[in-house]
């Protein structure tokens, strides 16, 4: 229930070895830091930080997660922000949709027509994400001046179609390619109608691209599946097959990402090979203290950044249906680490890759279970209509 500006945090859901209440006391601790933090950038992918814009998105969308009412003047303050800022970034776009969303998929919807546009018109030949640029269509798409005049819940949605209007350029990536996905299943859930081809290219260009890698430790063992575990590394093709093996954050993005096209495209998940081999590869290799892989990338040995990585674990999880992976139930181990690294002040920053707002805001993402499975929301909105 929404209470005007009171943080109501409710309990994560349960599972086995899980202190519900203790996770709540993490949560509300981690929200108050929050309140006052900084809202800096990192483009979540790079050793050395670049800025994007601001966190701003992200902060939004955590808020919203962890129980802060819409009405609460620290999320006002933050949807005015995000709503006046450009459309510039595939990350900042993405979470932009993924947070209207949330917060009103009725009241947003022609915001989030905007966002769709910008990451199809942003979209590479080969059916990956780059970090983006500015698309001058949706710049120009109308949206509805006053939203905030439409009644929470409001009258049933109303299908908007958009059309790509040019190919993307530059390099991508599966950092930016993962997020992107989350954007437009946040489009597609408002009504938004996207173009086929554009979802099959996006699931193609996952398939094309995974690769087994090393085996772990001790050997891959025998699978009940008979799944072979393949995964992800950031770039496509490796640049250096020798030296980019797969690992945990892009092949959990893997997975959730093509979980999310299959749903869009009315494909049965439970027959795709890629995404059942991409499970088979976060089981065998599993692990939440680190990331599993080891990344390899750019003279990196160690494996880090481990909140990006645990929110990507815990979106291709419930986005597969699963709760364990194998024998391990990623849940209540996450919570086990996230519990023992939050500081005194009730921030997260555990390694040189992150900051502390962004550490702390997957940090809750992870906690709070903060992504919907892939079925109809009926208790949050009503059937979409089709215009004539």
């Amino acid at each position: 229930m929404w209470a005007a500006g009171i943080l109501l945090v409710a309990s994560a859901q349960s599972a086995p070895g899980v202190d519900d209440q203790k996770v709540a006391a993490a949560i509300e601790r981690g929200v108050a830091w929050l309140r006052k933090a900084k809202s800096h950038g990192s483009d979540l992918s790079k050793k050395k930080l670049a800025p994007v814009r601001n966190a701003d998105e992200l902060i939004l969308l955590t808020f919203l997660h962890s129980g802060v009412a819409p009405e609460d003047p620290k999320v006002q303050q933050l949807l005015a922000s995000v709503l006046a800022a450009p459309l510039d970034k595939t990350y900042s776009v993405a979470v932009r949709a993924m947070a209207l969303e949330e917060l009103d998929r009725v009241r947003y919807q022609s915001h989030l027509a905007r966002c769709a546009l910008y990451l199809i018109d942003n979209q590479l030949v080969n059916g990956q994400w780059g970090y983006g640029d500015p698309s001058p269509a949706a710049d120009a798409m109308a949206v509805d001046a006053s939203p905030t005049g439409r009644p929470r819940g409001g009258k049933p949605l109303k299908k908007v179609a958009v059309r790509t209007t040019r190919v993307g350029t530059g390099t991508g990536d599966f950092s930016n390619s993962q997020y992107a996905a989350l954007g437009l299943r946040a489009c597609h859930d408002a009504g938004v109608v996207l173009p086929k081809e554009t979802l099959t290219r996006a699931a193609q260009a996952w398939v094309v691209a995974q690769t087994a890698g090393p085996p772990p430790a001790g050997g891959t063992p025998s699978l009940p599946s008979g799944r072979k575990p393949r995964g992800w590394c950031y770039d496509h093709p490796c640049s250096s097959p020798a030296v980019h093996h797969p690992y945990g954050t892009m092949t959990a993005g893997g997975v959730g990402a093509l979980a999310i096209y299959d749903h869009l495209l009315g494909r049965e998940s439970k027959r795709n090979g890629p995404l059942l081999d991409g499970l088979a590869w976060l089981q065998v290799h599993y692990t939440v203290e680190t990331v599993p892989g080891p990344i390899e990338w750019d003279g990196i040995t160690k494996s880090t950044y481990v909140p990006y990585y645990l929110y990507a674990l815990e979106r291709a999880a419930i986005l597969t249906g699963n709760e364990k992976l194998g024998a391990h139930v990623w849940y209540a181990d996450g919570v086990q680490v996230l519990l023992q690294a939050q500081k005194a002040d009730g921030s997260w920053w555990m390694d040189d890759w992150g900051t502390d707002t962004w550490d702390t805001c997957f940090a809750l993402l992870f906690l709070k279970r903060a992504t919907r499975p892939l079925v109809a929301s009926v208790d949050r909105f009503k059937p979409a209509e089709v215009d004539k």
